[in-house]
């Protein structure tokens, strides 16, 4: 219930009426139609970023001979996916606060009927840029923190956001190094009732080895954590209702490209939308059975096994028509 109350207050907002009311609607659909609405759509606008940390898989990513999605097309996508659940949008990069046409990537969104989130480094987070986005209808920033950057910049991104009126949630990387320091972790929770994200290390990018994944050992200290401590958390804790993974059901991950897939950090596309709808990529994902049901396992950090179990399901995103 703690956690509940925590993720109302996260998603309350009393100058989006709209956005309350889509909200209650989806619980009716949920308990009483028991229908599985999307939640929540991750737009990567771009991947130029002025960081280069260790885990990060975007830069690998960048294509310059495929365009980006524009605003307008972005849109289109907007109003499909709302009509399939939808009320988060989250913009990511790269670092997206480097786009001079982000404020259009976020109009797009309608953020005076959905919660609109940025995720962030933190560089670029000035105060004058958080009111900025504040001013656009943003209404969280989740602020990027690992033990590979200075951390005075993330305080003052952090403490830029809160001026601002912001809510904030950190994304922290599951490192070794971070499990080592969860007491601290908690404390800063704690203390600025913050949510703390706890990512999965993932074999992508400059990481493209399995041996960065956790252990057993280390897992099951996160899951004793998330479960003791309300704001700390994994994305498990992020669904309407059920507790696990999300991806595919819940959750689309769009490239800056328009390839679809069940969540960031699965390198599987299922379709693209230059070709397909987002209803019939999503409908794709849900006739796998991995995504069928609500995973107690990060399928993506934990599921070792899980390329070749569903690789040959999803074409390549190119050839998707």
């Amino acid at each position: 219930m703690t956690k509940f109350l925590i993720n109302f207050r996260y998603a309350f907002r009393w100058h989006k009426p709209i956005l309350t009311l889509r909200l209650v609607w989806r619980f009716i659909q949920i308990f009483v139609f028991k229908q599985q609405p999307l939640r929540y759509v991750d737009f990567a606008i771009g991947y130029k970023c002025n960081l280069k940390c260790e885990h990060c898989f975007a830069a690998d990513k960048a294509d310059p001979k495929r365009g980006r999605m524009p605003p307008y097309y972005f849109a289109k996508v907007v109003k499909e996916a709302m009509r399939l659940g939808a009320v988060n949008f989250s913009f990511q990069g790269g670092e997206p606060l480097l786009y001079s046409d982000l404020k259009d990537y976020i109009k797009a969104a309608q953020p005076y009927k959905n919660l609109i989130s940025v995720t962030t480094n933190g560089t670029l987070l000035t105060l004058e840029k958080a009111r900025e986005l504040k001013s656009w209808g943003v209404d969280i920033v989740t602020i990027s923190y690992d033990d590979m950057r200075d951390s005075a910049i993330f305080w003052e991104a952090f403490h830029n956001a809160r001026k601002a009126g912001l809510k904030i949630t950190v994304g922290i990387v599951a490192t070794k190094t971070m499990i080592g320091r969860l007491d601290h972790i908690v404390e800063v929770a704690e203390k600025y009732r913050v949510i703390q994200m706890l990512i999965f290390p993932v074999p992508m990018g400059r990481w493209d080895s399995q041996d960065v994944m956790l252990s057993a050992e280390d897992i099951a200290k996160i899951r004793t954590y998330e479960k003791k401590y309300p704001y700390i958390r994994t994305d498990f804790q992020a669904n309407y209702v059920h507790e696990g993974c999300g991806a595919g059901k819940e959750i689309l991950f769009i490239n800056p490209y328009g390839d679809v897939y069940p969540c960031p950090f699965i390198n599987i596309p299922f379709g693209n939308l230059r070709y397909q709808s987002v209803k019939k990529i999503r409908d794709k994902m849900l006739c796998h059975k991995i995504f069928q049901g609500y995973s107690q396992k990060c399928l993506a950090g934990e599921g070792k096994g899980l390329w070749d179990e569903f690789s040959s399901v999803a074409r390549p995103a190119s050839s998707a028509k």
